[in-house]
Order: structure tokens, then C-alpha cells, then sequence
């Protein structure tokens, strides 16, 4: 239930958006460059290639899933950076 209330807390989703608003000012609007910012910022890593391609592939079913808000691709950006900041390589230092 704890990563659960992670996913959903209304103070993660906020961090969340503050986030993909600093990915989307420092890397643009080009998605792969949003995806490898947005995991140098919270991974200290570049993604691997298949992380890179699932990741856009995940954008895109998120900016078509929130086609009726005023800036879908903003709102995707957040769903990825609320990924990226409940995975445990950002959780758990190894």
C-alpha cells in the first residue's frame, strides 16, 4: 500500500509536475531528449535504449490519454516524472 500512496499523494503528483516542468524547460519539446533529461536529473544515468524507446512509447499513450487537458504533453511528461521518482533506483541508494 506505501508504494501505492506514493504513486497517488497528492504531494509526489506536485513534485511530480514541478519536475516535467524543469525536464520540459531544460530539454524542450523533443521527447527523447525529455526522457534522457528527466533520467539524468533522477537517475544520474542515461537510459538504456529500450528504457528510451518504452519511455516515448509510454508519452505518447499519455498525451493521447490526456488529449482534453490544456497541455496534454505536459501532463504526460508528469505521469513519466511521477514514474521515474517512485522507482526504486531513485527510492533506494545500492
Amino acid at each position: 500500500t506505501q508504494a501505492l500512496t506514493m504513486l497517488n499523494n497528492d504531494f509526489i503528483l506536485q513534485q511530480a509536475r514541478f519536475f516535467a516542468e524543469r525536464v520540459l524547460e531544460q530539454a524542450g519539446p523533443e521527447q527523447q531528449q525529455q526522457v534522457r533529461a528527466a533520467y539524468r536529473l533522477a537517475l544520474s544515468r542515461e537510459p538504456a535504449s529500450t528504457e528510451l524507446q518504452s519511455n516515448v512509447a509510454f508519452l505518447n499513450r499519455q498525451r493521447d490519454a490526456h488529449r482534453q487537458a490544456a497541455s496534454p504533453a505536459l501532463e504526460a511528461l508528469a505521469d513519466l516524472c511521477d514514474v521515474l521518482l517512485n522507482l526504486n533506483e531513485f527510492l533506494y541508494i545500492n
